[in-house]
């Protein structure tokens, strides 16, 4: 199947109409979903085995609001109000997208109720930890927590890894993000990990992800990860690239999203993210000199977070936006997906991604770039070529900036390794994607400017601090 590109009359520059997004070009792995009578049959008994097993289950969420009149409703898990907003946005779409069957209607249907259907076993897990550790993670104080939060694509993961190396920080790893259950990592530790070594989890956690993911992302089962990864696993927004460009725009991007996502990010992400961070500081032995670190790319709560840890040390990593959107377009049409639906259009990747990635680098330059800030935490922008270029003066700002250090400790990376990056099983060109990067450069001057800084810029807000100023420590460690 292919899907030509459309460009209405006031379209952006930097979309190319009349580009055709063939599903799959030689060299590219065969993702596509199955199609036909058969397919459809399959999917449609499916859908009512799904909705079988639902109602079985049913009666769990007795359990679940007799918990969440203690505790709070758990934020691990969809709400049937989010299941029926995307079930209508599947067979209700005004006006219908280009490039929708009704095979993948009806897939679509049944992930977003087999979603809902284990909700309330995912809440009676959060709620576990609560029984068992309530009064516990709350008594833990999360001290000015390191918070990364970058744009994708940005060298955000590499940069995470080197800041994990310090033995003083620790950090929800991948898997801890997929379950973030203390009593399971507890039971984990004591079971199977003294059957299984950490590498061979490492290999299995590998091996299950596809090779178009794993050449494109450092991946740790263990080290730090983007921590959003596991709210779009609980919740429905993963479906939104199948959805349409509007619906990718709104439901998964952060820089302007629409009012249900901007509800998730501000309430229930930041709910799911302090109590993630106290499990971690707990499991690890919640020392006094411990600092958490977490990393993703969730700018739309980052407000929230601001007001919730006003001590906090957030940071971010800028770079091209049109290296950053051609890389994103490619990585996320590579993250593994359920098999049963496929691939998203790469029209829908293209036409939403650009869209989505403006508005982010928008809110991202506001959020992290005001000159002369007085007002919030402290904030650091670090430019991708710059860390690329000289590591080490970009550690020494990280240092200043996180744990307001002039030197850096022994062990702390100062030259990058080697790295392999070539050769993708996909790598689409601006041309194949039917984008102008140039022009996608022009259209953002401002941001493409900003993100050329030579050295980091601190924009740093604790004018009463009794510490050195960090724009004057990040500056003298560009410059040394």
């Amino acid at each position: 199947m292919t899907d030509a590109q459309t460009a209405p009359a006031d379209a952006p520059a930097y979309i190319v109409p009349g580009v055709v997004h063939p599903d799959r070009l030689p060299g590219e792995p065969d993702r596509a979903a199955s199609t036909g009578p058969l397919a459809m049959a399959v999917a449609a008994l499916r859908l009512v085995l799904i909705m079988a097993i639902g109602l079985a289950l049913s009666p769990l969420w007795l359990l679940v609001l007799l918990g969440a009149a203690v505790w709070g409703l758990p934020p691990n898990m969809v709400r049937p109000a989010q299941a029926l907003y995307y079930l209508g946005l599947v067979w209700h779409r005004a006006p219908p997208e280009p490039g929708m069957s009704r095979l993948l209607e009806v897939r679509l249907s049944a992930a977003i109720l087999r979603t809902l259907a284990r909700a309330p076993l995912l809440g009676l897990a959060w709620m576990l930890d609560e029984l068992l550790y309530g009064r516990a993670l709350t008594a833990v104080e999360v001290r000015a927590p390191i918070i990364k939060i970058s744009a994708a694509r940005s060298g955000s993961t590499q940069l995470a890894h080197y800041i994990e190396q310090d033995p003083r920080v620790v950090s929800p790893g991948a898997l801890q993000i997929l379950a973030p259950y203390l009593w399971l990592w507890r039971l984990a530790a004591a079971t199977v990990g003294r059957l299984v070594d950490k590498d061979t989890v490492r290999g299995w956690f590998e091996r299950w992800m596809p090779l178009e993911f794993t050449e494109r992302h450092e991946l740790d089962a263990f080290g730090p990860d983007t921590f959003e990864i596991g709210l779009l696993t609980m919740h429905l927004n993963r479906f939104a690239p199948f959805l349409g460009p509007q619906v990718l725009v709104e439901e998964l991007g952060q820089g302007a999203p629409g009012p249900t996502t901007d509800r998730l990010m501000t309430e229930t992400f930041v709910a799911l993210l302090d109590r993630t961070l106290r499990k971690t500081l707990l499991f690890a032995g919640n020392r006094p000199e411990q600092r958490v670190f977490v990393k993703g790319h969730f700018l739309a709560a980052a407000d929230a977070l601001a007001a919730r840890y006003p001590d906090g040390r957030f940071l971010t990593m800028t770079r091209q936006p049109s290296k950053r959107l051609r890389s994103m377009i490619n990585f996320l049409w590579s993250n593994p997906m359920e098999p049963a639906l496929g691939k998203p259009a790469w029209r829908f990747l293209v036409e939403g991604l650009a869209e989505t990635e403006r508005l982010y680098n928008q809110r991202e330059m506001q959020w992290f770039g005001q000159a002369g800030q007085t007002d919030g935490p402290r904030r650091l922008a670090l430019p991708f070529d710059a860390y690329v270029r000289d590591l080490e003066s970009t550690m020494r700002a990280v240092y200043a900036h996180c744990f307001d250090e002039e030197t850096l400790p022994d062990g702390v990376p100062t030259a990058h390794a080697p790295r392999e990056r070539k050769n993708y099983s996909v790598d689409r060109s601006f041309a194949q994607l039917g984008l102008d990067g140039a022009a996608y450069d022009a259209a953002q001057p401002e941001y493409t400017a900003w993100c050329r800084g030579a050295a980091p810029r601190d924009q740093s807000t604790d004018a009463t601090s009794a510490n050195p100023s960090p724009n004057s420590v990040a500056q003298a460690s560009a410059a040394r």
